[in-house]
């Protein structure tokens, strides 16, 4: 299920480097649906590591590791990770919640890291911006987490899969 997942998300972490996005370096975190998907089903742990990967591989793959943006969205989304399976555990939020507080965390967690790297609070600039399109972004991953959630239920594709305690 591991590799399915972090394949999955590596593939749309490199196909949405091709969607534009207004902010510079920027992305629409389309491929964070299925880390948002392991937290609430899977557990923190597991989350962190898919985001991880997919953020490795989909950077060796865009020819993007260990640069300014790769070390941003690493860092936001084993954030996201963490907060979104520590919130899901509570059970009060549902995907949609549950992807607009990864969302935000992600995004500050970014622009933090990109303000260490130049050296500047004036990154933090484009955080309203970037809040306000990681709406989009944040709808969307819950439509896709859930979804998602409900094929692998249906269809259990040779899988051993159970909801995390």
């Amino acid at each position: 299920m591991y590799a399915v997942l972090i394949s999955l998300a590596s593939v749309m972490f490199i196909i949405e480097r091709f969607i534009p996005y207004p902010v510079p370096g920027g992305k629409w975190g389309f491929s964070n649906f299925i880390v948002l998907f392991a937290a609430v089903n899977l557990g923190i742990i597991p989350a962190i590591i898919i985001g991880a990967l997919k953020s490795i591989i989909g950077s060796i793959f865009s020819g993007l590791l260990f640069t300014p943006t790769f070390f941003m969205g690493f860092f936001g989304i084993i954030v996201a990770a963490i907060i979104e399976g520590a919130i899901s555990k509570t059970k009060f939020l549902g995907y949609t919640g549950l992807s607009y507080i990864g969302m935000i965390s992600n995004n500050f967690t970014q622009v933090y890291i990109g303000s260490l790297l130049i050296k500047s609070s004036a990154i933090f600039a484009f955080l309203p911006l970037m809040i306000f399109l990681g709406s989009i972004s944040a709808i969307a991953n819950a439509y896709l987490a859930k979804k998602m959630e409900e094929i692998v239920n249906e269809n259990s594709f040779g899988f051993k899969f159970s909801k995390k305690k």
